[in-house]
């Protein structure tokens, strides 16, 4: 009996307080090498940036693809635009989170005519797409309770990625923030290296999903901008041959419900060499942006 509360005393006095010690220790040291790559400050930044302008009637929305590819700068030199550039890395972790953020910019949603929504989801892979789905359930956020953590994985994760060559904690590219018009700002960027970049990928399986996925954030945005003439912009990325008959597939799809949901889908080209991208097959550089940009400028005027 007496060993008995020997151990038990062992276990509450010493043993669990140096679990709970250790686990602390464990995430104070994780969150003193947490970086989210500028995702947070890059937010704040358009928020700030969008009190100092007058007159937008025109935003650019969507994630890295239309945050790096698309120039809301570029685009005002069109004289009926006036645009600003309101795309989140990640497109905001969460479709809840991502709408709850543009509800929450100092814009005059009555003056805003022109919406872009460009979309990488639109050409995902089974496993992007599934993790967007993920998100939308959990309500992962930019901030808050729910905010995306890229700590808080477990300590045997940590140690499998060790053990297999990984690093200690994920990795991820530090990101300068945006110029004044919301485009990403290539000049204080030096990361550009597209000669690691891959092009095997292949659109998601599950079509069904995405096509509700996309209608239902047309909805969405159209909303919240009553006054705005919405159009779906089709990503720009780098091409493979895998995926022009899935690809013309879902732009059929896309244009027939462009006349029922009464938006423009504007389909762009893929890029066709690496030299116009940047640090990932979705992510153009400077060049690629102008590239893109130019065409899609010329498609609106053509329709």
């Amino acid at each position: 009996m007496l060993y008995t509360d020997n151990v038990n005393q062992l276990i509450f006095w010493v043993l669990i307080p140096l679990v709970l010690i250790s686990f602390l220790f464990f995430r104070i040291v994780e969150w003193h090498f947490y970086n989210d790559g500028g995702r947070k400050e890059i937010a704040q930044q358009h928020l700030v940036n969008l009190k100092n302008l007058d007159d937008i009637n025109c935003l650019i929305l969507g994630g890295s693809n239309s945050f790096f590819g698309l120039s809301a700068e570029q685009m005002s030199i069109n004289s009926k635009l006036n645009c600003y550039n309101l795309s989140l890395l990640n497109e905001g972790y969460s479709d809840e989170s991502y709408f709850t953020y543009i509800k929450s910019a100092p814009i005059s949603y009555k003056e805003i005519n022109y919406i872009f929504y460009s979309t990488a989801y639109l050409l995902a892979d089974d496993k992007l797409f599934t993790k967007r789905l993920k998100n939308n359930e959990d309500k992962i956020g930019i901030s808050g309770d729910t905010s995306f953590r890229m700590f808080g994985d477990s300590l045997a994760l940590r140690l499998k990625n060790l053990l297999e060559g990984n690093s200690f904690s994920k990795f991820y590219f530090q990101y300068p923030n945006p110029n004044k018009r919301g485009d990403f700002n290539f000049e204080l960027y030096d990361g550009c290296d597209s000669e690691k970049i891959k092009d095997k990928w292949i659109l998601t399986s599950k079509q069904e999903e995405l096509k509700n996925w996309i209608k239902l954030n047309l909805l969405r945005i159209k909303s919240l901008f009553h006054n705005a003439e919405v159009y779906l912009i089709s990503p720009s990325k780098l091409g493979n041959n895998k995926n022009r008959a899935d690809l013309a597939s879902l732009s059929n799809y896309l244009q027939a419900e462009a006349a029922i949901l009464s938006f423009s889908y504007i389909e762009q080209s893929l890029f066709i060499n690496k030299d116009v991208l940047c640090d990932s097959d979705i992510h153009a550089n400077r060049t690629g942006r102008n590239i893109r940009t130019s065409e899609l400028l010329d498609l609106i005027h053509s329709e």
